[in-house]
């Protein structure tokens, strides 16, 4: 099953184990996608909205850019664990772009619990190639 046609959730932590696996949510990126996200962060920089100047930076094409990328990770852990989660850490790697017609995938794993917090790997993907890795620390109700 995957996030994309998943009903909604309302997970406690007591049903959470180290070693699940999350289910996966693809997403197909398209320019309006990156450009709006942009915007919506504030995020003027030409490589998020200016193919030409992307271009000649050496990329692919405009990029997604941070905030956007974790938005996109907390959405995923939310959407997952439904409306009680609390995010208290997210950290993040980007180890390459993500451009228009990417589609992204987004993949975890719950790699720890204690009694208090519960911590996800979480990983976005194109196609096998590993663009953005995380780890994200939530709460949730017992």
């Amino acid at each position: 099953m995957t996030l994309n046609n998943m009903e909604a959730c309302n997970m406690v932590a007591n049903s959470i184990h180290i070693g699940t696996r999350l289910p996966e949510l693809r997403v197909t990126m398209s320019a309006q996608k990156i450009i709006s996200a942009a915007a919506a962060t504030r995020d003027w920089q030409p490589i998020h909205h200016d193919y030409e100047i992307a271009s000649k930076s050496g990329l692919r094409g405009i990029i997604l850019n941070a905030p956007s990328q974790a938005g996109w990770i907390s959405k995923y852990i939310t959407d997952w664990t439904g409306p009680h989660a609390r995010i208290k850490r997210l950290a993040f790697k980007m180890k390459d772009s993500i451009c228009p017609g990417d589609e992204l995938i987004i993949k975890g794993e719950i790699i720890g619990k204690t009694d208090d917090f519960i911590t996800a790997e979480v990983s976005l993907l194109v196609g096998d190639k590993l663009k953005t890795s995380a780890e994200v620390c939530f709460s949730l109700p017992a």
